[in-house]
């Protein structure tokens, strides 16, 4: 099996592009953006964003063979928006209002005293192999290590048993207008 580790500032342009194969059939990122050219454009404009924060607390995990990653911020970590601030703009004009909800709400869902995992991803042709597992059993070794909560929201409901297996619950479920369900998922500290 592939070994998880922590990726380096060399290695975030690789980590945004697993995440772009990942994504783009993700129900909540294809909501936001539902055209592939501006899924593109600026999916990979968000993904540097997180990536690179994530990187600055060493929280950014993945294989040594590229296959997957999981980008996390430790607790009262406040992730910046600015850089996605442009992006906003190309949300679909008539989703727009039922969006903001969604950001409203995950953001006063969002404990502030347990790790967040703002993303995961494994390429679509790496899937249902054990990469998704892997990644989450390393990074939650680390996290049971320091005793602390873990937190993720997830819209993908073919990766619900995969967080329910590792010790997640469902807290919320959020849903506005035709957006798709967002589930909010809590792991109490161990």
């Amino acid at each position: 099996m592939n070994e998880v580790k922590n990726y380096s500032k060399e290695e975030q342009l690789i980590a945004v592009d697993i995440l772009l194969l990942a994504f783009s059939s993700d129900p909540f990122q294809r909501y936001l953006m539902p055209d592939p050219s501006i899924f593109f454009k600026n999916s990979t404009i968000w993904f540097n964003n997180a990536a690179s924060q994530s990187i600055s607390t060493k929280s950014l995990f993945g294989t040594e063979d590229y296959s997957g990653v999981a980008l996390w911020f430790p607790p009262d970590y406040v992730v910046e928006f600015d850089a996605i601030g442009e992006t906003l703009q190309d949300l679909p004009q008539n989703s727009q209002k039922n969006i903001f909800q969604y950001f409203n709400e995950l953001q006063e869902n969002r404990p502030k005293d347990a790790w967040y995992l703002e993303y995961a991803g494994v390429d679509p042709s790496k899937q249902s192999l054990g990469v998704g597992s892997a990644l989450l059993k390393n990074s939650l070794h680390k996290i049971d290590n320091l005793h602390q909560p873990a937190y993720l929201e997830s819209s993908n409901p073919r990766n619900m048993s995969l967080y329910e297996r590792h010790g997640f619950e469902t807290v919320t479920k959020i849903q506005f207008g035709d957006g798709p369900p967002m589930h909010t998922m809590y792991r109490e500290a161990r």
